[in-house]
């Protein structure tokens, strides 16, 4: 599993929005920054790399990431969200790509 302390904040240099999470496993976010969903709880950071920004967000407030949102330099983005299935296995699911402007 990696967790924030793994990724000094959540720096992910070699991620960008054509990279694939599947394997990733869960993200630990321990000190979210930002309230994304209004209500009143921090549940989200983001942070940049050289290339990219990503927003890291913990829907449920179990402590580990649901969803991520990756935007490029270049516009490109795209967005996963952490899937548990029955059988006791995860992975990240890409549920939007693009660009943005088109």
């Amino acid at each position: 599993m990696v967790t924030s302390g793994d990724l000094p904040g959540l720096d992910l240099p070699n991620l960008d929005s054509h990279s694939e999470l599947g394997a990733l496993g869960a993200v630990e976010l321990a000190h979210p920054t930002q309230d994304i969903d209004g209500d009143g709880l921090p549940d989200t950071v983001t942070t940049n790399s050289d290339h990219a920004m990503h927003v890291w967000t913990d829907m449920d407030h179990d402590g580990y990431a649901d969803h991520v949102t990756v935007v490029d330099s270049g516009g490109d983005y795209s967005a996963w969200e952490f899937h548990h299935h029955p059988d006791g296995s995860s992975e990240w699911v890409r549920t939007d790509e693009g660009r943005l402007g088109k």
